[in-house]
């Protein structure tokens, strides 16, 4: 199971869900958690994205690389959430808008 990230001025971190999909193939789920009243500000919650990246440019910044199972799609996603804004890029396509869009689109892939 993977630890907790938590932003530099400890005001976010991400979560984890995981969870086994085949003998020792494991979905690492990331949420984004505001750690004041523990609000989930992006989720990829509902399918099986699996972050194996995760990188914070600032308190408010992130970067992570993920990717979806079964099959071989990869996104860089960049949320910024004092801004509601985030970007996800693949190899063929890309989408920018607020948290909520970005995930939206990002689950529907």
């Amino acid at each position: 199971m993977i630890d907790n990230i938590v932003s530099p001025g400890h005001s976010y971190k991400i979560v984890f869900s995981c969870y086994e999909v085949r003998m020792s193939h494991w979905i690492e789920q990331p949420h984004l958690i505001r750690v004041s009243d523990s609000k989930i500000v992006f989720s990829l919650n509902g399918a099986s994205w699996s972050a194996f990246k995760v990188q914070w440019h600032d308190d408010e910044t992130v970067f992570m690389r993920v990717s979806k199972y079964p099959g071989r799609i990869s996104l860089d996603i960049t949320l910024n959430v004092n801004r509601d804004a985030g970007s996800a890029v693949g190899e063929f396509k890309s989408f920018s808008g607020t948290l909520s869009q970005v995930s939206n689109w990002i689950l529907a892939l």
